[in-house]
């Protein structure tokens, strides 16, 4: 359900089809319908699971710590900083990786520096 998503731009109508989807899941495995009126999380807690947009959070915060840990050289990690020419359509534009990536490191109170020393990178989340 998740395979690469660490590399996904979540939007929020992604973020909403995972959320149906993994609560559909949930009650499913513990064999519970919607009339019975139980909460998701106490559910998920009875499973003793994650929610899958924490391990998205985090599987992309992971990626990211090992990409800034990568020599500027990599191929990779100048690709974080791609620039693309030409001229940008009309509206609002799509919401980045990159943008993604320091929503979840605000969440977190995490700074770019800190995944540079990874045992401090992973013991933060």
């Amino acid at each position: 359900m998740i395979y690469g998503s660490k590399k996904w731009p979540m939007e929020v109508v992604n973020e909403n089809c995972l959320k149906r989807c993994e609560n559909l899941m949930v009650r499913r495995m513990c064999g519970v319908s919607l009339k019975e009126k139980l909460l998701t999380k106490e559910l998920r807690l009875r499973l003793g699971i994650e929610s899958v947009l924490d391990v998205v959070k985090r599987g992309r915060l992971r990626w990211f710590g090992h990409v800034e840990r990568k020599p500027i050289e990599d191929w990779v990690k100048r690709s974080l900083d791609f620039e693309v020419d030409g001229k940008r359509g009309r509206g609002r534009g799509r919401k980045t990786w990159s943008q993604c990536v320091q929503l979840d490191m605000k969440e977190r109170g995490l700074c770019a520096e800190d995944a540079l020393d990874h045992d401090l990178w992973l013991l933060k989340f």
